[in-house]
């Protein structure tokens, strides 16, 4: 199946979403699904599967950020001067689990290079009930990343 959606209701940051999602052996995979981040970037997730394990429902996958606007996105994240280098795309595998609402990112890649230090202050992200805890948190996870990346 597959939906097609320029807005998402209440959030202004994403549009266009194209979420492609098969259902097989009670498995869902939503491989090629595409979401965009205010014009500035484009979010790919390929490798996907959402399933149960434990009582517990989970994502896992790979994703490709393509950076359409660094510039913008600097901006948003109040990112140092300094640290304000090109990047093209970020790739990462993640697992998400629903009910924690915790996050787990992996294999972290920045313009195809691997960096063991970002990798390794990554092990585990909690998202918060809150969207401003969630913008600063975000804000603030990117730019120890770029420091680390760039510094």
């Amino acid at each position: 199946m597959n939906i097609n959606s320029n807005k998402i209701e209440n959030n202004r940051s994403f549009t266009n979403l194209f979420l492609k999602f098969k259902i097989k052996d009670g498995l869902i995979d939503i491989d090629d699904t595409k979401l965009e981040w205010k014009d500035n970037s484009i979010i790919k997730l390929s490798d996907t599967l959402i399933y149960v394990k434990n009582g517990k429902l989970f994502l896992d996958g790979r994703s490709q950020v393509n950076i359409t606007n660094i510039k913008n996105i600097y901006k948003f994240l109040l990112t140092p001067k300094n640290f304000r280098k090109e990047i093209k795309t970020i790739d990462f595998s993640f697992t998400y689990v629903f009910s924690e609402k915790a996050i787990m990112l992996s294999d972290i890649m920045i313009n195809g290079k691997y960096n063991q230090k970002i990798n390794k202050s990554l092990n585990n992200i909690y998202l918060r009930d809150n969207d401003i805890q969630n913008k600063i948190f975000f804000k603030n996870m990117f730019n120890d990343i770029i420091e680390i990346y760039f510094g």
